[in-house]
């Protein structure tokens, strides 16, 4: 597996489309330099993890895939709407707690930082960093257990939000 990740990738890519890197390319070098990069590492990324996985399946929330994959005007709007519109069916009830009060704190933050979301993106993994290591301590509980949880599914939408924006930014110059 490749040693960047293909969030890196991802950022790279937008920086270097915000710095107009790409003006001079046509749309099919463009693409095919968006699936080198990117998506080429998001997929050895998947494959990797698809290899070294159990079939053992942890239950987690979800979101209803018509609320995730519908077309939004903005990254603020897909996060806020995905983060509302989680679904706990068999998720444990004593993880729910955890669970709720993250996606509510992240709610008030994205609110408070709409035009800022990459200062909320690295708040996020912050708290990620410090909440892996509280739960692999011995003393977990399960409510530690549902806010990790929570701020893993955050990082998801928020990740699949930049992805959004990019590949709709992938269409426009299509056209």
């Amino acid at each position: 597996m490749s040693n960047k990740s293909w969030n890196e990738s991802l950022d790279e890519m937008l920086a270097k489309l915000n710095n107009g890197e790409f003006v001079d390319q046509s749309l099919n070098e463009f693409e095919k330099t968006l699936n080198d990069t990117v998506l080429g590492n998001k997929n050895k990324s998947a494959a990797y993890s698809t290899f070294s996985t159990t079939n053992y399946r942890t239950v987690v929330p979800h979101i209803n895939r018509s609320i995730e994959n519908a077309a939004y005007s903005s990254r603020y709007d897909q996060i806020l709407s995905c983060l509302e519109n989680i679904i706990y069916d068999n998720y444990p009830d004593s993880k729910q707690n955890g669970y709720k009060k993250a996606v509510e704190t992240y709610i008030e933050e994205i609110k408070n930082h709409q035009n800022d979301l990459k200062a909320l993106e690295a708040r996020v993994q912050k708290d990620l960093s410090e909440y892996k290591k509280k739960v692999r301590s011995t003393n977990v509980d399960d409510y530690l257990n549902g806010y990790y949880d929570a701020l893993l599914m955050i990082k998801k939408i928020m990740n699949n939000s930049r992805l959004a924006r990019l590949s709709e930014l992938n269409n426009k110059i299509g056209k």
